[in-house]
């Protein structure tokens, strides 16, 4: 034997741990696969070792101590032929696909042996430019945020490339059609939302990347994209928005990289898809948006250089139209009713002393449905939004009705005693205009009496002078001279007695009757230019009412005409006689 003596001895295995086995320690029971490299380490040289070559066929079974000690002794008198030579035993495998799974070969050959760099674009010259061909599936259109015009989806971006690196013999790895890998291991463009609006450019989930034997990958990320979109408020809520998700690469530019929309093809034809897809079975439909158009195009600006990544990018547009029920009930129809509220005003009789109440609480009303409808819209300048410019107008004739109210309330406790009726105020107020307006004033009395007195009936309306009756009629005759007609009392005159009384007295009976009807006839003809002047508060009530009222209800009708007519175009370019629908795709 020499004096060798051996140290220890390891058994190795592609894919499983190195194992060494000394003299002292007694082996374990060892699963082993069907190759089995040896190598030894000898007192003799402790620092050198070799591979023994040799072919042990073994099923994959549970090894016992007892045979592996078997196995150790024939080993120790193999070992004993000399003792400087170092006996090597290699490639102890049946097969090399029993230790090591396809796939994991492939993608050694792939990453190790052709010694692929994920950091170099895949193309044989740097001339050449890596076609990029972008999809986009939208899976949930969010929320449209007016107020920070956010555009908030759920998409899925289809990439698609080839990289001839990543190509493979399928006869020599089993079969594989298809490989799955990591997207950290492989190159990737770099695509990314050029106009998001929280500075989050990855997607939500890096996914891995499908290849097929011929280079192509396929990269299918899911994504929540925040875009801006710049809202137009003119027509709100009968609005219509076209929102856009604009792609291109941070890295390279285009002489680098050609972005392309995906191209699909059937057996017969081939076309380009220059829409936005969307599957019907995960769609989930918006409740205040609608889907109108969703056309995709490539855009090539000719102005800026090749050598910018600003050269080009794919735009995805979206096309969506409010649907505008839940501002109808909620909004639209209470301040419309609300609105109304201000013609009954002019109903309110002035004495009630609820006319102001009632208009200041509609206008205040108007003042909170503007300020909620405020909070919902952006900060802009550049338009007035449709349902803010009838609030508008509603407020301002809403203030009319005030001014009008303080009018009317003026002219109806106006008394002689602080202003003068004109004739013409009178004639025009009081006679003219009520015609015109339909208005009825109380008849006159009727010539036979009901048991009531005439309204502020006095002998002011039958007596003209003391003087001119004193001396043919009674003194009852002369205060009641309507009543005793009526009662059918025949008119006694009374015949003068020319020396019966003495002049001093009928002198003072006679100033004291003209005292009585003079201060009569003066109150009646207050409280006549009283019932005037409340009359001309009546007029100009009811001629108001005649005005605002149609303003109200025509410049309603033609306000949310404007709305209703507003309809989003019937194709989504102008000029461009496509309407870019899976129904009609243009064959290339």
């Amino acid at each position: 034997m020499s004096g060798v003596q051996i140290q220890s001895f390891a058994v190795t295995c592609p894919g499983l741990h190195h194992l060494e086995l000394t003299k002292t320690a007694r082996p374990p029971p060892l699963f082993l696969p069907l190759c089995l490299p040896l190598s030894t380490h000898t007192s003799e040289n402790p620092g050198s070792s070799s591979e023994l070559s040799g072919i042990f066929l073994f099923s994959q079974v549970s090894v016992r101590q007892s045979k592996l000690h078997s196995l150790y002794s024939r080993w120790l008198l193999a070992k004993a032929v000399s003792s400087s030579t170092l006996l090597q035993i290699s490639n102890v495998c049946v097969s090399e696909s029993w230790c090591r799974n396809e796939e994991e070969r492939l993608i050694n050959y792939l990453f190790k042996e052709r010694g692929y760099n994920k950091e170099l674009r895949p193309v044989k010259r740097q001339q050449e430019a890596v076609d990029i061909y972008l999809a986009l599936t939208l899976s949930n259109l969010i929320s449209l945020k007016e107020a920070d015009e956010t555009l908030l989806t759920n998409v899925w971006i289809d990439h698609t490339w080839t990289d001839y690196r990543l190509s493979w013999n399928t006869t020599e790895f089993d079969g594989i059609e298809m490989l799955r890998l990591p997207s950290s291991m492989v190159w990737l463009p770099e695509i990314v939302l050029e106009n998001n609006n929280d500075a989050q450019f990855q997607v939500a989930y890096y996914s891995n990347v499908l290849v097929d034997p011929t280079g192509l990958c396929y990269w299918l990320p899911p994504a929540i994209f925040r875009s801006s979109c710049s809202i137009n408020v003119n027509y709100f809520p009968f609005d219509w928005q076209n929102c856009t998700l604009k792609f291109t690469s941070l890295t390279y530019n285009a002489k680098e990289i050609r972005m392309l929309l995906k191209e699909e093809a059937d057996e017969t034809s081939k076309w380009t898809v220059e829409w936005i897809i969307i599957d019907p079975a995960s769609f989930t439909e918006n409740g205040e948006w609608e889907i109108i158009h969703r056309p995709a195009k490539k855009n090539i600006y000719k102005h800026i250089p090749m050598e910018s990544n600003k050269h080009q990018d794919i735009t995805f547009y979206l096309v969506i139209k409010r649907k505008p029920l839940f501002y109808i009930v909620n909004i639209i129809i209470p301040c419309v009713l609300i609105s109304f509220l201000a013609s009954l005003v002019y109903y309110l009789p002035a004495d009630s002393g609820e006319k102001m109440t009632l208009s200041i609480s509609v206008l205040l009303a108007q003042s909170v449905f503007l300020l909620l409808i405020s909070q919902r819209l952006p900060e802009t300048s550049m338009s007035i939004p449709l349902i803010v410019k009838y609030l508008m107008f509603i407020m301002v004739l809403v203030t009319i009705v005030v001014l009008n109210c303080v009018v009317v309330l003026n002219l109806h406790f106006r008394t002689p005693s602080t202003h003068v009726m004109s004739e013409w105020t009178k004639k025009f107020f009081l006679e003219r205009l009520p015609r015109i307006l339909h208005m009825s004033h109380p008849t006159e009395a009727e010539t036979y009496w009901d048991g009531a007195l005439p309204r502020r009936s006095s002998s002011v309306g039958y007596i003209a002078t003391a003087e001119e009756y004193y001396s043919v009629k009674s003194r009852s005759e002369l205060m009641f001279e309507k009543q005793s007609e009526r009662h059918g009392l025949m008119a006694r005159t009374t015949h003068a007695a020319g020396g019966s009384s003495k002049p001093g007295i009928v002198k003072s009976q006679e100033d004291g009757a003209n005292y009585i009807i003079k201060h009569m006839r003066n109150k009646n003809d207050y409280n006549e230019e009283k019932d005037n002047w409340s009359g001309i508060a009546r007029t100009v009530d009811r001629l108001c009412l005649f005005l605002v009222t149609p303003v109200m209800t025509f410049g309603t009708i033609i306000i949310f005409l404007m709305g209703i007519c507003n309809h989003p175009p019937h194709l989504p370019f102008k000029g461009d006689s496509h309407d870019y629908r899976e129904e009609n795709p243009r064959l290339l």
